[in-house]
């Protein structure tokens, strides 16, 4: 009986969120050429050449949400106000 309870348990989660979990982002940062291109979604977390560009700048990991985020980022930016949106100003003033 536990084994199934076990089972159950699994069962609740939904996969699709689980899987957002896992490390879907959006760069919703300015297009940095050769680099990242603004709103591109990856899959496995973020590629080393946008680690880098991190590194170099790390106000542009502030502007790589979950995929779930990129609603709010989109409405942010849309009213010019919010936290993503002053995130996006100060990288565009850096580069």
């Amino acid at each position: 009986a536990g084994h199934l309870q076990g089972g159950a348990r699994n069962m609740s989660k939904d996969p699709k969120k689980t899987a957002q979990a896992a490390g879907q982002v959006v760069y919703c940062g300015p297009t940095v050429p050769g680099v990242a291109v603004q709103y591109t979604v990856y899959t496995n977390g973020t590629p080393a050449a946008l680690a880098e560009a991190i590194k170099e700048k790390p106000i542009l990991g502030g502007l790589v949400v979950p995929l779930d985020k990129l609603p709010e980022v989109r409405r942010q930016f849309h009213d010019g106000a919010g936290r993503y949106y002053t995130l996006y100003r100060k990288a565009q003033e850096n580069g």
